[in-house]
Order: C-alpha cells, then structure tokens, then sequence
C-alpha cells in the first residue's frame, strides 16, 4: 500500500468525523407561559344564544360530570360566552332549552378548584368556551 492510498484512507475516514463536529448545537427552547389545560364539562345545556358579529352569545350549562381538571366544578351551574371562533355542534337544533351536552374551556393547569370557580362566577363577563356540544 502506497503513501498516496493511505492518506486518501486517512482523508476519507476524516471528513465525516469534521462534517459531524460541524453541525450547530441546537438546544430545546423552553416556553416562559404558563401552561393550559382543557376542562371539559358534561351535563344539561339551556338558554343558548348564537353569537352574532357584533356580539358574543352565551350558553349555560348545569354540571353534572367533568373530567380530572374540573372535578370540583360538578354539581354548580355556569354560563360562558360564546364567540364567533367556538366550535358548536348544536345537531340541527337553532335554540337549546335543556338538552344534554358538553362545554369546553382552556385555563390554567395550575388554577385551583376554587380558583376555577371563582374565575367562572365573579367575573363581570364570562369566560369564552372553546366548543359547545349539544346532543
């Protein structure tokens, strides 16, 4: 084996070594926000109003089963806005009266029981939901 072939060897053994040592460090950015959570709310739906362009809507719902999030909110009834961006399935129905059905709303993770309700029922107007569901 010549010199000639043994640095090409040593050449070609090199250069993935150095086009590896070249790639950027690249490290995970980690959010500052606070995290949010879905609360999800199931029971019996009245006193739907449909949001129009100039106004937000509302729907109020008595909770009768929640997910892990919202457990401390069964039992209460609540009314949320509605806006033009939430999400209703209201399965050909133009008004809701009582019917069964489920609301959803973000917040955050680290809110309390009684931060949650306190934020839903002493607040001059109400939390938005993200999708009213009306069975």
């Amino acid at each position: 084996m010549g010199k000639k072939t043994l640095a090409l060897i040593v050449l070609a053994l090199a250069i993935p070594g150095a086009a590896l040592a070249a790639k950027p460090s690249t490290t995970p950015s980690h959010s500052k926000a606070a995290p949010t959570v879905m609360y999800v709310l199931t029971g019996t739906l009245s006193n739907f109003t449909a949001a129009s362009t100039t106004a937000n809507g509302s729907v109020t719902i008595n909770v009768t089963h929640s997910n892990f999030h919202a457990r401390t909110l069964v039992g209460n009834s609540f009314t949320f806005a509605v806006s033009t961006t939430t999400a209703t399935t209201l399965n050909g129905n133009a008004t809701i009266s009582k019917a069964p059905g489920v609301v959803k709303f973000r917040a955050l993770k680290s809110m309390t029981g009684t931060g949650v309700m306190a934020a839903l029922t002493t607040t001059t107007t109400p939390m938005t939901a993200f999708q009213v569901i009306a069975h």
